[in-house]
């Protein structure tokens, strides 16, 4: 799976911040359906207010989940811009993400 392969609505291929998100997914998250099903559910928690925020370290970048926006840090950048993610946008890939590894693995 890779940045051309991952598509949700609203994707824009190019966009910096869409581009974040499939770096994140492609090199933390990776094919891991517990680890999609986990960011799902964090994700919704969030949301509904039984988290007031959440975060994930992992291999590449640092995720940071609040109520209305996620931020994608990368670890090994020298200059950290801080980009507000809409949390919809985020949700919406991660779900895209979610559903293409469990079509993976079902066609397996």
């Amino acid at each position: 799976m890779s940045a051309t392969t991952c598509t949700w609505p609203g994707r824009i291929p190019g966009d910096p911040v869409h581009d974040r998100i499939i770096a994140y997914l492609t090199i933390d998250i990776q094919k891991s359906p517990a680890w999609t099903t986990e960011l799902i559910a964090k994700i919704k928690a969030v949301r509904s207010g039984r988290l007031s925020s959440w975060e994930r370290p992992g291999n590449a970048y640092c995720l940071y989940i609040y109520p209305q926006h996620v931020v994608i840090k990368d670890d090994y950048a020298e200059e950290v811009e801080t980009i507000r993610i809409p949390i919809v946008t985020f949700a919406a890939a991660v779900n895209a993400w979610h559903d293409m590894i469990h079509n993976r693995v079902n066609d397996n």
